[in-house]
Protein backbone atom coordinates (compact mmCIF):
# COMPACT_ATOMS: atom_id res chain seq x y z
CA UNK A 1 0.00 0.00 0.00
CA UNK A 2 1.53 3.76 -1.10
CA UNK A 3 0.22 6.52 1.05
CA UNK A 4 0.59 9.71 -0.88
CA UNK A 5 0.24 13.03 1.08
CA UNK A 6 -0.75 16.71 -0.33
CA UNK A 7 -0.25 19.71 0.93
CA UNK A 8 -2.74 22.43 -0.37
CA UNK A 9 -1.97 25.89 0.36
CA UNK A 10 -4.68 28.43 0.41
CA UNK A 11 -4.42 31.33 -1.53
CA UNK A 12 -7.25 34.43 -1.89
CA UNK A 13 -8.69 35.44 -5.31
CA UNK A 14 -10.33 38.15 -6.49
CA UNK A 15 -13.26 38.29 -9.22
CA UNK A 16 -15.60 40.16 -10.40
CA UNK A 17 -19.31 40.41 -9.34
CA UNK A 18 -20.86 38.83 -12.84
CA UNK A 19 -18.53 36.04 -12.30
CA UNK A 20 -19.21 35.16 -8.53
CA UNK A 21 -23.16 35.25 -9.77
CA UNK A 22 -22.50 32.93 -12.49
CA UNK A 23 -19.80 30.62 -10.42
CA UNK A 24 -22.90 30.30 -7.90
CA UNK A 25 -25.55 29.31 -10.20
CA UNK A 26 -23.50 27.18 -11.94
CA UNK A 27 -22.86 25.30 -8.28
CA UNK A 28 -19.03 25.30 -9.15
CA UNK A 29 -16.31 24.66 -6.76
CA UNK A 30 -14.44 27.75 -7.68
CA UNK A 31 -11.41 25.41 -6.05
CA UNK A 32 -11.68 22.52 -8.18
CA UNK A 33 -11.93 24.14 -11.39
CA UNK A 34 -8.95 26.34 -10.62
CA UNK A 35 -6.74 23.33 -9.89
CA UNK A 36 -7.87 21.88 -12.74
CA UNK A 37 -6.76 24.71 -14.96
CA UNK A 38 -3.84 24.91 -13.65
CA UNK A 39 -3.33 21.87 -14.33
CA UNK A 40 -4.10 22.06 -17.72
CA UNK A 41 -1.88 24.92 -17.85
CA UNK A 42 1.37 23.15 -16.61
CA UNK A 43 0.66 19.96 -18.72
CA UNK A 44 0.89 22.49 -21.73
CA UNK A 45 3.84 24.60 -20.94
CA UNK A 46 5.74 21.36 -19.66
CA UNK A 47 5.47 19.35 -23.41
Amino acid sequence: MCIVRITVKRKTITIREDQDGWIEEQHLNLSSFVQEKLDELIEEREN
